[in-house]
């Protein structure tokens, strides 16, 4: 009897232990595309949230928020938003106190600026970085043919190495082709 066993075992544990291995893979299959799927939905989301960020008044009309300690500020990619409107406190300080007396040009920079910013908080994939980007031409183009203005607020949001080369980074991780998606509204505010 025991030898009988024995061979059936002998036949049935090679299809048996198969079998349980194309389970197992079935089932770490299952688990992964679940999680694309989820991460699928979270991008849909973040995307959202990227087109819907808008600079509004409250953002900008009010108190000039206190200038950051530079160390604390350069310490994250981030840096110090004390006002939390999106917008670094010394970027925003610079670009006020610079260009005071043009407020189309206040409410234009403080946009882009708001909008590179999203690079540090909103980009986790090709989807994100493609919506902070067309975020970015909006601001761009709401600034108008200023080169110098462009360049200033990127100077200021990029102020570091380490901010700069997160930017570098995250295009070479992420970037794909992309446009516009509508170029008559691209200022938030309109002056």
């Amino acid at each position: 009897m025991k030898d009988s066993l024995r061979a059936v075992w002998r036949w049935v544990k090679w299809p048996l232990i198969v079998l349980a291995v194309l389970a197992l893979v079935f089932a770490v299959l299952v688990i992964w595309r679940w999680n694309v799927l989820e991460g699928d939905k979270q991008t849909t989301v973040d995307v959202e949230r990227i087109h819907t960020t808008k600079l509004v008044w409250n953002d900008i009309n009010g108190t000039l928020p206190p200038e950051p300690d530079s160390a604390e500020n350069n310490a994250t990619l981030v840096g110090v938003d004390s006002n939390d409107n999106g917008i670094r406190d010394d970027v925003e300080r610079a670009i006020y106190l610079q260009y005071k007396d043009n407020q189309r040009a206040v409410v234009a920079m403080l946009q882009y600026a708001k909008e590179l910013q999203m690079e540090f908080t909103e980009v986790h994939n090709s989807e994100t970085l493609v919506a902070v980007l067309q975020e970015e031409d909006r601001g761009t183009l709401c600034i108008g043919d200023d080169d110098d203005r462009i360049k200033m607020v990127s100077d200021l949001v990029f102020n570091t190495e380490k901010r700069l080369q997160f930017f570098k980074t995250i295009l070479q991780k992420y970037m794909t082709s992309y446009s516009l998606p509508n170029p008559e509204d691209v200022c938030d505010i309109s002056i």
